[in-house]
């Protein structure tokens, strides 16, 4: 376009900007007919996000099955005292058990 050309328009055109223009809508283009590794790389972090979350998801499932007695169901007070007899001392389990003799003695003699 000449100089004279350029006045009688009603808007004004930067130098080079038509240039510009037809570049960026060539690449859009290529783009559109060749995606770039931009659309893949979204592709593997949205599969990695779904792996992760799947990987969370059966863990916990593992953990509550594994766990599930300790959750749930509350131990019986024969279990706590077994739980309790096994970490104890044999000083401990002694004396519990000259104890429990003595009374059933004295529970007998009544």
């Amino acid at each position: 376009m000449s100089m004279k050309e350029m006045k009688q328009m009603p808007y004004k055109v930067e130098e080079g900007a038509i240039e510009r223009a037809k570049y960026r809508a060539k690449m859009a283009v290529r783009e559109a007919a060749h995606p770039t590794e931009r659309t893949s790389h979204k592709v593997q972090w949205r599969w990695a996000t779904a792996v992760a979350a799947a990987a969370v998801v059966v863990v916990g499932i593992v953990g509550f099955v594994k766990y599930y007695d300790e959750i749930i169901k509350p131990l019986s007070p024969m279990d706590e005292l077994i739980a309790e007899m096994q970490c104890a001392s044999d000083e401990l389990i002694t004396e519990l058990a000259v104890d429990r003799c003595y009374y059933l003695e004295e529970d007998c003699s009544l």
